[in-house]
């Protein structure tokens, strides 16, 4: 449309190779300061509020492949925060698409849902620029204005290079968290890891001294699984292993921990609740786990497993001592047939 300007990075980046953007100390403290990627989000909305020409700042972030979430927004609400905007036939959609800013000097002549939005709200114009990661565009940077041909390529490339900062940023604390969770994650069930259960543990332990309310901690184990490894194959022990913790997944509840802690082991930390409320969830598991049947092939397998589970007690200051129990527990309910819950008490 002849009210849409489309300006290539590339070009952008060119215009701006000799030249200088300078920033306030002011923001790169508030900046330094943040403790979440949300912060950093809500600083630069801010900043850039006040230090560019602009009476509405947005930042989109891609949230699937047909949706951009605004995750935090400076100035004129008229797209409100967590809004999520379709990329298919929008205005920032199709910034966030072909990688390139655009510019749109007349809201009141574009169709787009967006450009409606701002324009009903009082905007004259708006520009947009793709936050970019080599080739991968990860949201946009949004600046409106009540005035309409507001914007100059000047204004442009600042604001590009802004995006091009900002995506770094982005990236830098996805990559973070990213790797937090795969510290904290089983390679195979998706479930906690033993790293992560142990330092939860020790915080559920420390709680429970603190409240004076127990909680109860279990270790469970498949029983003969080296004989079914040795019959069908690790293969075929990696897919019990998942479809396993899968299944307990449906029965646990959203404050208890469960975790993988090695080969065919797992643990539960459930807070709270009586002796006879965790026997009965310990139950539950092992009776859910014995009807499950897992397709494999020509075959179907099942499993049994055996719980031993121990519930705190104020001399316990550590998991380790929860979970040792816990390990005498298993041994009796292994001795005892397999099959069953013991508690060690």
């Amino acid at each position: 449309m002849h009210n849409e300007r489309y300006l290539d990075t590339a070009e952008l980046d060119k215009l701006n190779s000799g030249g200088d953007i300078t920033m306030p100390v002011s923001f790169i403290l508030d900046i330094s300061r943040s403790k979440s990627l949300q912060d950093v989000l809500n600083v630069v909305a801010n900043w850039i509020h006040h230090l560019f020409k602009a009476e509405r700042v947005s930042i989109t972030i891609k949230e699937n492949e047909h949706f951009l979430k605004l995750y935090s927004i400076s100035g004129n609400r008229a797209i409100p925060l967590d809004f999520l905007m379709p990329i298919k036939d929008t205005f920032v959609g199709g910034v966030f698409s072909s990688g390139r800013l655009a510019i749109c000097d007349d809201l009141s002549m574009s169709d787009k849902l967006d450009c409606q939005m701002l324009y009903h709200k009082g905007m004259g114009c708006c520009m947009d620029a793709p936050m970019l990661q080599g080739d991968n565009c990860i949201g946009t940077l949004n600046v409106a204005h009540q005035d309409k041909f507001f914007y100059s390529t000047r204004d442009a490339v600042i604001l590009q290079c802004l995006a091009h900062w900002l995506a770094l940023n982005i990236q830098l604390y996805l990559q973070v968290d990213e790797m937090k969770v795969l510290a904290s994650t089983d390679y195979l069930t998706g479930i906690y890891n033993r790293r992560a259960f142990m330092a939860e543990g020790q915080s559920r332990v420390a709680h429970s001294l603190l409240t004076g309310v127990p909680c109860t901690v279990a270790i469970l184990d498949i029983d003969n699984f080296k004989e079914l490894n040795d019959r069908y194959g690790h293969e075929a022990g990696d897919l019990v292993l998942r479809q396993l913790a899968a299944a307990v997944c449906t029965v646990v509840r959203e404050h208890d921990v469960f975790a993988r802690i090695g080969g065919e082991e797992f643990a539960l930390i459930i807070a709270g609740g009586s002796h006879d409320d965790s026997d009965d969830i310990f139950e539950k598991i092992r009776a859910l786990i014995e009807e499950l049947l897992i397709e494999y092939g020509e075959y179907t397998i099942q499993v049994t497993t055996s719980i031993g589970a121990s519930v705190s007690t104020p001399a316990d200051v550590e998991i380790g001592h929860l979970l040792r129990r816990a390990d005498m527990a298993l041994y009796q309910a292994k001795s005892a047939g397999k099959n069953r819950v013991i508690f060690e008490l």
